[in-house]
């Protein structure tokens, strides 16, 4: 239920929050069970017996050939558990936040190379102070209900709002700027803004930091006809854009997946932390699952090498010595190498590129899967292991804000249930060795004693049921630069192919599918396409087959207000009819990261090749400017 004292939602949630208790008791996973085969039928079994089948695999494989994947829908206690499982217990140097990397590993990255924290350093009140809010490649009206009624009040207060990106999204409406790129050109419109930024005065930053004199040769090759040739409409927007930036002293920067998930993604968002350096601005980061965040803190990145050096060595006083390099698990899934697979709850049939590729790799591996829901990974599970949701959860998060708040369970854990903590430390117990955690405040303070930016925390506040917060002002703060593909263009005949999130499901919508409402006000799999260019192709309610490199769908036409001529839309939360069959197994050099957006695609009905009827990104929308409303 909404609660208007809850410092994160205000009594806002989304409509996802407030639904999603229906489906919380509804075919979950009940207790633990074996397959003897792959495909075969699984079978209930104890606890036991359950873990020494794990452990007999375990055993049996060398360290290199096992990894452990961990999701954001668990705890911090959880997930330092298994990452200490993995490396001082297994001594596998594979483990990894497996969220973050399909999702915002090159926006961590990129903070942690500029601003030297891997996280936000402003909060979501923060938004009722800033004098400028830039918004890029993200999508709040939809994404994030609790932030984009923030936004929304900021707003009305006389808030600027700036927002940057691919397709003219529902947050767009409201902005006061409306910059929509080309995908990949982001980099020329950020460096083109900052340029500016320098040349007028506008800027916060002392040009003592480390890099500047590298960046601001960088920004010399980015003017303002390179940054207009990288807009596909209203190049006059641009210099009211400008015109906002240097004038604000306050501002604000937020980022989500349109940049991460993008061509040139680590160039975008290398530009956009050093544009919030520039200007001395706080930078909100757009994090996906409750506790993904938190995940990665936990150093859960292959050989915990997301940990700075002073920290690891902390951490090797008490455990050992602890093994270095590894795989993501991107490389794991995708590259078919893995032995064993450990992961907790989540789907890669669904959200993994190429699902074929992926299935491969898990039918040769030995799958551990502690797991609530069956979902389509499930069902090539080895083991499956009952986990319980949050609300049956002991332990912390941490936020996007980067706020640790304590969680309480609010009802019991569903049947046979147990925290991925208490796995890992029954399996270690049968490999002969003890972590010695007997509760999850044992392992909250090993947290607060080793891992980085937790040091300050009060664990009695948290007892108490006190937020506390994590590291998040910026330090050992450097410019940086990263190699700028340029704009994507697409060939003669092809559509750019853009993943969406729905406003009524949670990513694969494996829980919220269960959902009646839900399932109905959100409707079947659908093309998404700009409204002229249904009506000029004819299509409307058609069904259309999409064809990428990796794979084809079939689903009919529907005109949609937010894509831009020449492009096409489909929604992640799709069941059945996977947008994931359309992304190739490309992952980015610099983040392992796969490119699930803006893919190249051919359209086709009844055999017969459509190719776009208007240049990429064309719009049809006039924009009329009415006493200051938008229309």
């Amino acid at each position: 239920m909404p609660d208007p004292s809850d410092p994160v939602s205000g009594g806002s949630p989304c409509i996802r929050g407030l639904t999603v208790g229906k489906a919380m008791r509804v075919g979950r996973l009940r207790e633990p069970m074996i397959r003897r085969e792959k495909r075969g039928r699984a079978e209930a079994v104890g606890w036991r017996t359950a873990l020494e089948a794990v452990a007999r695999e375990l055993r049996d494989h060398e360290p290199e050939g096992i990894h452990v994947a961990i999701t954001g829908k668990v705890t911090n206690e959880d997930a330092f558990a298994l990452v200490r499982f993995a490396l001082a217990v297994i001594g596998t140097p594979n483990v990894d936040n497996a969220s973050a990397r399909v999702c915002h590993s090159s926006t961590v990255g990129a903070m942690r190379e500029i601003l030297g924290v891997p996280a936000s350093t402003g909060t979501l009140d923060d938004l009722g102070r800033v004098d400028l809010l830039l918004l890029a490649g993200t999508n709040p009206a939809v994404d994030y209900p609790p932030m984009y009624s923030r936004i929304s009040r900021a707003r009305a207060r006389g808030t600027p709002l700036i927002y940057l990106g691919s397709i003219n999204a529902e947050t767009a409406r409201s902005a006061d700027v409306v910059l929509l790129v080309r995908p990949g050109g982001e980099t020329a419109v950020l460096n083109y803004v900052a340029r500016e930024v320098l040349e007028s005065g506008g800027t916060q930053s002392p040009i003592q930091v480390p890099g500047f004199d590298s960046y601001i040769r960088w920004l010399s090759g980015y003017d303002r006809a390179r940054a207009e040739a990288a807009l596909m409409e209203r190049p006059g927007e641009l210099r009211r854009a400008v015109e906002l930036v240097v004038g604000s002293s306050r501002m604000g920067v937020a980022s989500g997946m349109g940049l991460a998930h993008g061509p040139g993604g680590c160039a975008a968002l290398t530009a956009l932390y050093d544009l919030a350096l520039l200007k001395g601005a706080i930078v909100l980061t757009m994090r996906g699952l409750v506790n993904v965040q938190g995940v990665g803190d936990m150093g859960a990145c292959p050989g915990m090498g997301c940990w700075d050096e002073y920290h690891r060595s902390a951490a090797e006083e008490r455990w050992g010595q602890l093994p270095r390099g590894g795989m993501t698990f991107t490389d794991a899934v995708l590259g078919g190498r893995s032995e064993v697979i450990v992961m907790t709850d989540m789907n890669p049939l669904h959200s993994m590129p190429s699902p074929r590729v992926v299935e491969r790799a898990l039918e040769d591996a030995f799958v551990v899967c502690m797991c609530s829901y069956p979902n389509e990974t499930s069902a090539l599970a080895d083991v499956l292991l009952p986990v319980p949701m949050l609300p049956e959860r002991s332990g912390t998060v941490t936020n996007g804000e980067r706020r640790v708040r304590p969680v309480h369970p609010a009802i019991p854990p569903y049947g046979s249930s147990r925290q991925e903590w208490e796995i890992a430390v029954a399996l270690s117990r049968i490999l002969g060795h003890d972590m010695e955690y007997s509760s999850a405040m044992d392992i909250t303070r090993e947290i607060v004693e080793l891992v980085p930016g937790y040091g300050d925390i009060d664990l009695n506040a948290l007892l108490n049921g006190l937020d506390q917060w994590a590291e998040k002002s910026p330090r050992d703060v450097r410019f940086s630069v990263a190699e700028d593909p340029g704009p994507l263009n697409a060939a003669p005949g092809e559509w750019l192919l853009v993943d969406l999130r729905s406003p009524q499901h949670f990513l694969g919508g494996e829980v919220t599918w269960r959902i009646r409402s839900l399932a109905r006000a959100s409707g079947g799999p659908a093309v998404l396409m700009n409204l002229r260019d249904v009506e000029e192709l004819g299509l409307g309610g058609t069904t259309v087959k999409v064809c990428s490199d990796a794979g084809c769908i079939e689903a009919p036409a529907r005109g949609s207000a937010i894509i831009p001529r020449g492009f096409l839309g489909y929604y992640l939360s799709n069941r059945g009819i996977r947008y994931n069959d359309l992304v190739p197994p490309e992952l980015s050099k610099c983040s392992r990261t796969p490119r699930y957006k803006y893919i190249p695609v051919r359209l086709y009905v009844g055999g017969e090749q459509l190719d776009p009827p208007a240049p990429l990104g064309a719009t049809t929308v006039e924009v009329v400017d009415i006493d200051g409303d938008r229309f």
